[in-house]
């Protein structure tokens, strides 16, 4: 079965697949009634561009994929292919304004949801700090990071990661999703992160896909039901 035929019987109602537009940016004429969704991405499609094949993991990385079946969920997704060396907090002051953009317009925060994996989790939680918004959703999909993990292409990831996690000083508050493989030896748990913010609403899971060690990180290069469908489930009931 297809990834995005997989995404429609996930969607919100039985059977039914409301698949709606991938966009790069809010559209010039905001419906208040639709429901938007910001997909962030990892690390991987920033150096290599969409759907590039991925020497570290040994898989191509299906950027496009993953954002039509988070379309199926009956979103207009926001995503972009970011520039090679975006800062994560450059990258969120702009997702910051995309989403002042829709909340201008009328558009409801219970209907906003962002949803960033790795570096795109960071960009999150950069986002949801600037944003101080707890009604939006916010998911990190494998963005929180361990504490052993330094180096990942030339970056400390642990310091990026310590410093989102202290800058709110503790007043960072919403509606959190973490999930993140057992295999993946970079990324893991966010309890950090509520740990530091005890006014955030945290749901985690740690998700056995049976890869190998190591590799877990690339379970969300696709659009996968084991990570698809608490996601979906849990952004359902954030509407």
């Amino acid at each position: 079965m297809r990834p995005i035929l997989v995404a429609c019987l996930l969607s919100f109602a039985a059977n039914i697949c409301f698949a709606q537009e991938i966009l790069s940016q809010p559209p010039e004429t905001i419906d208040p009634a639709k429901k938007y969704l910001f997909f962030l991405h990892g690390l991987s499609v920033e150096q290599q561009g969409p759907d590039a094949y991925s020497r570290e993991f040994k898989k191509v990385n299906q950027s496009t994929a993953v954002a039509k079946a988070l379309a199926s969920l009956g979103y207009v997704v926001l995503t972009e292919a970011r520039p090679k060396g975006t800062r994560v907090q450059a990258y969120a002051n702009k997702i910051v304004a995309q989403v002042q953009q829709l909340l201008a317009a009328g558009v409801p925060t219970k209907s906003i949801a962002l949803v960033g994996h790795s570096k795109g989790g960071y960009i999150t939680i950069a986002a949801a700090t600037k944003l101080a918004a707890p009604d939006i959703s916010y998911a990190v999909l494998a963005g929180c990071t361990l504490p052993a993990t330094h180096n990942i292409a030339g970056v400390d990831a642990r310091a990026t990661y310590e410093a989102l996690v202290a800058e709110p000083q503790g007043q960072l508050a919403g509606r959190f999703l973490s999930l993140y493989d057992t295999t993946d030896a970079w990324m893991g748990s966010c309890g950090e992160l509520q740990g530091a913010n005890p006014k955030i609403e945290l749901q985690e899971a740690a998700i056995e896909s049976g890869m190998a060690a190591g590799m877990g990180h690339s379970l969300f290069y696709a659009p996968d039901p084991i990570w698809m469908k608490p996601l979906a489930d849990w952004l359902r009931r954030g509407n």
